[in-house]
């Protein structure tokens, strides 16, 4: 850690560094346990709203770390047609809340672990919201 970091530096970073890393791991190990044990139990309609929120958050993780590489680099992400900041605030009000009810669709240890992906990744997002 930089020495010149403040305490709300080093615990914002932290939290990008845990949610960075813990979500796509919570995201596999529930997709393994729903596609291996529970997948034949639930009917289609659940499997494909838990699937759903299996995809949501996945596709929002890499979205997020790309930016984070992005800004790492020091990337301008102001272009002609936009800017990312507004895409990236733009998208978990409408695919990152309804993550959390599609997870619910799924049972068992599955259902825990998809949850606990979806508070990380909102503790990963809020890393790089300054109010």
């Amino acid at each position: 850690m930089n020495p010149s970091w403040n305490a709300e530096t080093t615990a914002r970073i932290s939290v990008a560094i845990i949610g960075c890393a813990a979500t796509p791991a919570l995201v596999g190990f529930a997709y393994l346990r729903w596609a291996g044990a529970i997948r034949q139990k639930l009917p289609r309609w659940r499997n494909g709203l838990g699937l759903a929120s299996v995809v949501i958050i996945s596709v929002l993780w890499l979205f997020q770390t790309t930016l984070w590489i992005l800004w790492s680099l020091h990337y301008d992400l102001t272009t002609t047609y936009g800017n990312w900041r507004e895409f990236e605030l733009f998208l978990p009000v409408f695919y990152f809340l309804a993550a959390l009810p599609l997870a619910c669709a799924l049972k068992g240890a599955s259902r825990l672990l998809m949850i606990a992906a979806w508070v990380l990744m909102q503790l990963y997002y809020r890393a790089f919201i300054y109010i």
